[in-house]
């Protein structure tokens, strides 16, 4: 019985030690499965938190969101690129790809509005880049995705909404933020899933060159910067670029007004080009360059950082060029001469004075250098009387053409055109009329060629009217002129354009020969009156200047001058063949101008108001002009009446035709 409950209780022993140790084995495991299933969790919130979307979403709908992102960096970053091309626009207006003088073309098919033309600005702000840009991916967008055949053939992909830019124009990169619902379904219906905000990058640093650009401008407006280096290369002096000066010489110093022109347009060429901006990426110039140094670095800011920016200014002689110059003989430009007396009548002096009216557009490239792109602008500079002046260039008394013709260019010739030529007589005394006038040469100057178009007819093909229709090569801005004997030159600036009609006013002159012109001197006596009139002396020259003004002409800018030298050291033949050039049929008052001069002094002349007649000015024999003198050893005295030239001259006999 012992043993029994002995071996019962050694069993029931040994099946508690059992059940104890099968116990704490189930408890060891269920505590490392939850160890597991926590470090699992945490392992899957991890990735939940360091996952984007993309790798969330079903395969082929983050294939789809990156396709869509893809589209637009591409549109975008094509918009930014013809914004750079076009300065500033993705896609420039008609209103200013139709006017000429609103852009610079650079090519047929590329044109870069002004941001300055004279006095007028059109700067595009960054807001308007983004809003550009916007519209841009807005209109594009959807072609680029839907004509793609990416995914079409398993996949639908369904707009269910519309398309939202908001482009973010950072200072080193743009961003493109698009909001557009696509889904992507499979082809029995079922959806895959769906993509809404969209979003692309480009390293573009379009913000950091247009606001570079439109600080350059702004200081171009401010202080003239280009104005300024015109007037310089003017300036200069250049043999071929005359500006003024006294020479001892007898032999009269002439120069081609079209060689002029050329030189002056290769000083610009290359001297824009040298123009840096302070603070940019540029190579310095050579220590024995110090002009360059203080006239060609440009500072516009201290605040200016651009280390990886580089600006480049461009003028070719292709671009669009206006050019006056004034005096100008035909097409000379010609010293005045003054002779000498006596036993040193071989000393002649030439003196000359001109004064240019230059207007011609500037491209300005400004570089991210560390993507290569180019933001490119354009601006006008402008150059009245030698002065810095962003007015509005009008015309001369005496205007230039070229002379050289380029047969290819002139071929193109394909745009109908009809030029109607009349006389035209017009004084501020109530005059005003014109009439039909016919055999008017007329020419078409675009840039460095000149076409011939031929003359004008008296009753063009019958129609009652003096002119002709002809074909013009294509220009966006010549000048077509009318020359004819007897008549000031006429000019209109023309953009060709078929069927176009244009009116040539052309002004009547009358030549009266300089041989039958007298000149006599007058003593100012002591009591205040004047003596006879008597011829000059061997030793004494006049210069004669009779100017006609409009009260509309700008300062300086007459609408007719003419003037002539009386000396005896010009041949006679000379004098025998020179005409003194008025205005004709009518009355016209005249400003009198007269300096007498006595081996390089000034002994006296004449200043006043003198009113042509027209009756007597056509049957006149004789014009004589009376000029004032005084014998004096004090030169303070003579320098009195000569200031006072035209309060002297009130009691001077005036001008009379005989």
């Amino acid at each position: 019985m012992y043993k029994k409950r002995c071996n019962l209780d050694v069993r029931r022993s040994i099946f508690k030690s059992h059940s104890k140790k099968g116990q704490v084995t189930i408890f060891i495991i269920i505590g490392i499965l939850l160890v597991l299933a926590l470090t699992l969790v945490i392992l899957v919130q991890m990735e939940i938190f360091k996952f984007g979307t993309d790798e969330l979403a079903p395969p082929e709908e983050g294939k789809v969101g990156s396709f869509i992102s893809t589209c637009i960096k591409d549109i975008g970053e094509d918009a930014i690129q013809q914004i750079g091309l076009q300065g500033g626009y993705v896609t420039v207006p008609d209103s200013l790809t139709n006017d000429a003088f609103l852009h610079l073309r650079i090519s047929p098919f590329q044109v870069i509005p002004y941001w300055a033309v004279g006095s007028i600005t059109n700067i595009p702000t960054l807001e308007d880049l983004k809003l550009r840009i916007d519209q841009h991916i807005v209109q594009n967008l959807k072609s680029c995705v839907f004509n793609s055949q990416a995914f079409q053939e398993t996949y639908d992909l369904i707009e269910k909404s519309d398309i939202t830019s908001d482009t973010e124009l950072a200072n080193d990169k743009v961003i493109f933020n698009v909001q557009w619902n696509v889904e992507l379904r499979e082809k029995s219906g079922s959806l895959v899933g769906e993509v809404l905000q969209h979003q692309a990058e480009s390293p573009i640093k379009l913000k950091k060159t247009h606001l570079l650009a439109t600080r350059i401008i702004e200081k171009e407006l401010q202080n003239l910067k280009l104005e300024d280096i015109t007037q310089d290369l003017i300036a200069l002096e250049h043999p071929n670029v005359p500006i003024s000066g006294v020479e001892l010489s007898c032999s009269q110093k002439t120069w081609d007004v079209v060689k002029v022109k050329e030189s002056l347009q290769g000083l610009l060429s290359h001297n824009i080009q040298q123009l840096k901006i302070k603070g940019t990426n540029f190579e310095a110039f050579p220590d024995e360059l110090p002009y360059y140094t203080s006239h060609y670095i440009w500072d516009v800011g201290e605040d200016v950082d651009g280390k990886e920016i580089d600006v480049a200014f461009d003028y070719e002689s292709t671009y669009p060029f206006t050019f006056g110059v004034t005096p100008l003989s035909g097409s000379k430009l010609k010293s005045s001469q003054l002779g000498g007396s006596g036993i040193l009548s071989y000393l002649c002096v030439q003196n000359w004075k001109f004064t240019y009216d230059v207007e011609f557009p500037v491209r300005v490239r400004v570089r991210d250098e560390t993507t290569g792109y180019n933001y490119n602008f354009a601006f006008t500079v402008h150059l009245i009387k030698n002065e810095p002046n962003r007015g509005t260039i009008l015309a001369r008394p005496t205007n230039t053409f070229e002379t050289v013709t380029d047969e290819t260019f002139c071929n193109t010739k394909e745009i109908p055109m009809t030029v109607r030529t009349y006389e035209f007589i017009s004084n501020e005394e109530g005059v005003n009329f014109r009439n039909n006038l016919g055999d008017v040469a007329l020419s078409y100057t675009c840039i460095k060629y000149k076409c011939d178009l031929g003359n004008s007819d008296y009753n063009f093909g019958g129609q009652g009217f003096s002119g002709l229709t002809t074909n013009f090569p294509y220009c966006v801005g010549g000048i077509l002129r009318g020359t004819r004997d007897g008549y000031k030159e006429g000019w209109e600036r023309v953009v060709t354009s078929t069927g176009k009609e244009i009116e040539l006013n052309m002004i009547p002159l009358y030549q009266f020969p300089t041989a039958k012109i007298t000149i006599l001197k007058h003593e100012l006596l002591d009591d205040g009156t004047f003596g006879p009139g008597i011829p000059l002396s061997t030793k004494e020259s006049a210069l004669v200047t009779l100017t006609y003004r409009k009260s509309s002409d700008p300062v300086n800018q007459p609408f007719h001058e003419t003037q002539f030298v009386r000396s005896f050291d010009i041949d006679p033949k000379v004098v025998e063949e020179n005409k003194f050039e008025l205005l004709a049929k009518a009355d016209f008052p005249y400003n009198v101008d007269i300096t007498l001069i006595d081996e390089q002094k000034i002994m006296g002349g004449y200043e006043g108001t003198w009113n042509v007649p027209w009756a007597e000015l056509q049957s006149a024999q004789e014009m004589v002009f009376h000029v004032f003198t005084k014998t004096t050893g004090d030169e303070e005295e003579m320098a009195g009446l000569i200031i006072a030239k035209e309060m002297t001259s009130k009691n001077v006999p005036k001008p009379e035709l005989k």
